[in-house]
This record gives structure tokens, C-alpha cells and sequence, in this order.
């Protein structure tokens, strides 16, 4: 017998018939494989021993049915076992927060302050890296409303049940109202934290913003390099609405040896160096803007005047006064703004998260909420280099959420940002992210996938007087957070 025949004629039999169906035990056996609960090999046998019945168990307590009190397996039973997502039941482990830390701790073994297991993965084995140039496609994408839908304009979340509402993307220099009490579950070395889950309803992409110190303004290392890209995109789409940025290139002057602004965005965000370093690479792509003007720029977008960001990298600009080149012509397009006074970069979680946001969901916000100026085929750009991101919290929290072969069309964008302050005597890391995907993990009896969309910033600080514990145990902490976030923004309790 197969448990597709329990369905199609609604039997129910009871274990000791299942125990008597060798045929049945094996596909039985072979779906609890399937979902990591049961052995593979010579232990599909089609005989029912104690591994098996421990794995029964396993499978009825993690899917609520009662299946082994009753000693009937019926339909729904069938239904469940040939339908049921690993992810199900890593999603369902993961509320162990201390075991995922534990684990992610215990991949720090060989690492120390100067690599990380997390932040410095890199891309190259990424099962990513091949879905980059695909990203501006899939952030295109929104839901049909049948194969695929959003939470629309109100969700009820759990743990406690709550009715939550997703209100109109906040237009430029408007600040979102933001809760500051629904990431009180992250772990305290998480000094500072926002999150923006995007939703459809209508056609239209709302928003949620939920926070932790979210307005406080502090240093964030490189993850601010992405902002300085944002503002030449957009300088240079004003000027010229019809060129793509792809066609241009940074030089000392026409003549000289020109590098294509893709290439050094890419080195700014990836660390290769194959170019120069990301600091003076970042500091060249502040360098078409006052820093003073950058920093008001930054204000007028997220609507926090409190901010600062007039500060550099540590070194000087790969090309201290670079121009902007159209590659074919030659035509000088944008040059170097005057130096002036330096300050402090001193941002906030909410402003990143902003940034980063309008980044991603430009094709889907209102004009007056976009980059002003900046048109999509630029922002492609920039989208693909910060697909490079050495950092993969993301991805590290997908691994750990099963979730990997249940989603399509996925994005992660993200800068990462790391330093030890001899001031403050604390290590700190910073993650500035957004991440879209079709989750499928649910998709079963013809119920339709969801299409989830995140930003979010992170900063977590260490202080041990031992920078490799500090950083090691603060990587492997940024690892299991954003893991919690996720696990709760795909299961629901946090909407």
C-alpha cells in the first residue's frame, strides 16, 4: 500500500496493519528521511524498530497530530507526512536560541579578530553568487495575488496574538513611525537595531518599522560606504535621466587609466583589493559631494536631522579629485566637489535600514519616497555589487532555517561593517541588509507561496579586554539574531 492510497480511498489503519506493510513502511521511512528525522540507506528496510517509531513520534508531535496516542494512520497523517517542508521542522528547532548560538559559536574554532566564520565568508561559495545578476530582476517582481500573495495591509502576528497594520511607505525627510518594543527579544549585545518588513496590498508596497535604539546615532564602521554610490547615482541620473551608470567611468581625467564604476563599487563592498582598498575606494565616491552636502543630503532623505556623516575612511581617496567619464565619448559627466571641513560619521540604524530600503524597493515606492533622481537602470548596479557582501548572515540564516530549497527568485543585498574602538574599549559589528524572497515552505496543499521583504541594521558591541573572544563571540551573535528575525518573520510571530 502507498499513502497516496490512504488518501484517494480515506482509509485509516491501524499501526499494527503499518507495522504488516513492508511497502508502506518504506515509503513511511523514506518521507521521514526526507525530513531529517530518520536514517537513509539500509535503515529503508520496511521493518518498524525503534528507530522508526522514535521518528514517528518525532514527525506527530512537531505537526500536532495525535497519530501514535490513537494508533490510527488516516488521511490526514498520510497528508501531512507527503506534504510536509524540512524547513517545518528547522524552523520548528531553531526557537532554541541558545543551542543555534552554541553551534555558530563552535565554527569560530579557527578564527579570531582578523577573519571571522561569518563576516568574512565571502561570496565565492555561495550558492548565491550565481543568482546575482538576476536581482534587479526578482526586486522587480511583485505578487500575482494566486501563486504567489503578501500579508497585504494588516497581519496578525503571535507570542501574543496581535493585530499589526503595514502603513504607506514614508515619503522623503518623513520619518515612519517606528515600534520600539517588538525587537525586544533580541539578545543584549545588540546595542542598536532596526527592521522594515515590506508588504503588498493593492499593487501598493507598505511598510512596518520595528526597532531597538533605532534612532540612536553611532558609528557603524563601512556599513555607511553604500551611501556616498547612492548619492553619485543619483547626482549623475539628474544630470543625465537617460545614461546608465554602467556606461561611465571614474579617472583622473579623460586621459588617464579609467576604471568602471560597477568595478569599483564592487571592490568597495566585496574587499577583493584587486583595485585598491575599500576605504580609499569609498572615500573617492565621497569625494562628488561637499561632505557637508552629503551629510544634508542624508537628513533631507530620512527626515533625522540629528545625524553626522561627514567623516572619511582612515585613508586618503583612491583619486583625489576624481571626474565621472562617459566611457564611449569621453565626455566628462560630473567632477570632484571642494574639500571641506571633515566630521563624524554618525549614523542610525533607522537611516541605513531607510537607505538600503529605497535601494531595493525603489521599483515599488511612491516618486516621492525614491532616490530623487536615481533611475532603476543605475540602481541595477550598485544592487549587483552589494550582492558581493563578504558578510552572510543572511545566508547562514537560511542554511540554519532549512529554508534553502524552499525559496526562489532570492535576493540578499548587504554591506557589512567591523572595528575595534580603543576608546570605548569594545568590539563592534554592524549589518545593513534587504532580503526578498518567494517562500514555499508552506506551500502545500495548493496554498500559495509568500513573497517576504526585509531591511534591516544591526550593530552589536563586545567589550571582554580580548578582541579575538570579543569578535568571535560577537559574529557568531550577529549570526543567531539575524537567524531569530528571520525564523520569526517567515512563521509569522513578527509581521
Amino acid at each position: 500500500m502507498k499513502l497516496e492510497e490512504i488518501i484517494t480511498k480515506n482509509l485509516i489503519l491501524s499501526l499494527e496493519e503499518v507495522k504488516g506493510d513492508r511497502e508502506l513502511l518504506q515509503q513511511i521511512q523514506t518521507q521521514l528521511n526526507f525530513l531529517n528525522l530518520y536514517p537513509s540507506g539500509r535503515w529503508i528496510d520496511g521493518q518498524y524498530g525503534s528507530r522508526t517509531e522514535a521518528a514517528l513520534i518525532q514527525f506527530c508531535n512537531l505537526t500536532y497530530l495525535n497519530t501514535m496516542q490513537t494508533g490510527q494512520f488516516g488521511a490526514t497523517f498520510a497528508e501531512k507526512l507527503l506534504e510536509t517542508h524540512p524547513a517545518l521542522f528547522s524552523l520548528e528547532k531553531a526557537k532554541d536560541r541558545e543551542a543555534i548560538f552554541s553551534d555558530f559559536h563552535r565554527q569560530q574554532a579557527n578564527y579570531n579578530a582578523y577573519k571571522l566564520a561569518f563576516l568574512d565568508q565571502g561570496i565565492e561559495n555561495s550558492p548565491y553568487e550565481k543568482e546575482i545578476n538576476n536581482y534587479p530582476a526578482y526586486l522587480k517582481d511583485k505578487p500575482d495575488g494566486q501563486e504567489v500573495i503578501s500579508l497585504g495591509a494588516k497581519a496578525t502576528s503571535f507570542n501574543p496574538p496581535k493585530t499589526v497594520y503595514f502603513q504607506p511607505y514614508p515619503q522623503r525627510g518623513e520619518l515612519p513611525e517606528i515600534d520600539n518594543r517588538a525587537l525586544e527579544f533580541l539578545h543584549p549585545d545588540i546595542t542598536e537595531a532596526c527592521l522594515c518588513i515590506g508588504s503588498f496590498s493593492g499593487g501598493e508596497l507598505r511598510s512596518r518599522w520595528l526597532g531597538r535604539n533605532a534612532l540612536n546615532n553611532v558609528q557603524f564602521w563601512s556599513t555607511t560606504k553604500f551611501i556616498a554610490l547612492l548619492n553619485l547615482i543619483c547626482q549623475f541620473n539628474t544630470k543625465f535621466p537617460y545614461y546608465d551608470i554602467d556606461e561611465t567611468a571614474i579617472a583622473r581625467n579623460a586621459n588617464s587609466t579609467a576604471y568602471s564604476f560597477y568595478n569599483l563599487a564592487s571592490e568597495t563592498i566585496s574587499y577583493n583589493s584587486k583595485i585598491s582598498s575599500s576605504n580609499a575606494i569609498a572615500h573617492l565616491f565621497k569625494r562628488f559631494e561637499t561632505y557637508k552636502g552629503l551629510e544634508n543630503w542624508v537628513k533631507g532623505l530620512t527626515g533625522n536631522y540629528r545625524l553626522t556623516f561627514s567623516g572619511r575612511y582612515g585613508e586618503r581617496s583612491f583619486i583625489e579629485s576624481p571626474q565621472l567619464i562617459h566611457r564611449q565619448t569621453k565626455k566628462v559627466l560630473l567632477t570632484a566637489a571642494p574639500i571641506t571641513e571633515l566630521g563624524e560619521n554618525l549614523l542610525s540604524a533607522y537611516d541605513l535600514t531607510r537607505l538600503i530600503s529605497m535601494l531595493g524597493w525603489h521599483y515599488h515606492i511612491p516618486h516621492l519616497s525614491r532616490l530623487p533622481g536615481a533611475q532603476w537602470y543605475s540602481l541595477e548596479s550598485l544592487i549587483r555589487a552589494m550582492g558581493k557582501d563578504t558578510a552572510r548572515y543572511l545566508e547562514v540564516a537560511l542554511d540554519k532555517l532549512g529554508l534553502q530549497t524552499a525559496i526562489k527568485s532570492p535576493v540578499i543585498i548587504s554591506k557589512m561593517g567591523f572595528g575595534r574602538s580603543q576608546y570605548r574599549n569594545v568590539t563592534e559589528i554592524a549589518y545593513v541588509a534587504l532580503m526578498q524572497i518567494v517562500d514555499r515552505h508552506l506551500n502545500s496543499q495548493q496554498k500559495p507561496s509568500t513573497l517576504r521583504t526585509l531591511a534591516m541594521s544591526l550593530r552589536g558591541a563586545k567589550s571582554l579586554n580580548n578582541p579575538d573572544r570579543e569578535a568571535t563571540e560577537l559574529d557568531a551573535r550577529m549570526a543567531a539574531e539575524v537567524t531569530e528575525i528571520l525564523r520569526r518573520v517567515v512563521t509569522e510571530e513578527l509581521v
